[in-house]
């Protein structure tokens, strides 16, 4: 971030504080503070909704692994591990979620308002559905920044 600590991407596409790429990113600190704070705002929001932080994380794991990225991958096993669970998307609940982060990683013109009405009725509020709807806007949109950096740095 602009204090000079690494951010989540700075960290995810191996940027250490100071290299060329790293300086072009802070040449944009809003975007660095913005795409910072989305990842605090969709982890570790002040109200999950019924949306857990396990939860959060578990999903993001398998959008890593639907986009075959291996560094984010890595990312939320990681994170996921730290809060001492393996499995917390089980039952209907959990089957509904992964059904659908599936779904709208992989095809998302196929997602309808049916596929909403299915995540409500597995239970998950209305905010939970918002929460999971920006959680897999905001790993695919982490995967695509990932691939521009990584070519940035492939490229010198």
């Amino acid at each position: 971030m602009s204090d000079g600590n690494p951010d989540v991407m700075d960290t995810l596409a191996g940027l250490s504080d100071g290299s060329p790429i790293a300086e072009l990113r802070r040449q944009r600190p809003d975007v660095v503070k913005h795409l910072q704070g989305s990842d605090d705002a969709i982890f570790a929001p002040k109200d999950d909704g019924g949306f857990t932080r396990a939860e959060r994380e578990a999903a993001a794991l398998r959008i890593a692994t639907l986009l075959r990225d291996g560094a984010l991958e890595e990312h939320y096993r990681r994170r996921l591990a730290v809060l001492g669970e393996t499995s917390p998307l089980n039952g209907a609940h959990g089957a509904a979620v992964m059904a659908h982060v599936d779904r709208v990683t992989t095809s998302p013109d196929s997602a309808t308002k049916s596929d909403i009405d299915g995540l409500l009725a597995a239970g998950l509020s209305p905010h939970a559905v918002v929460s999971l709807s920006q959680l897999i806007a905001y790993v695919n949109f982490q995967s695509r920044v990932l691939a521009g950096l990584r070519m940035l740095r492939g490229a010198r």
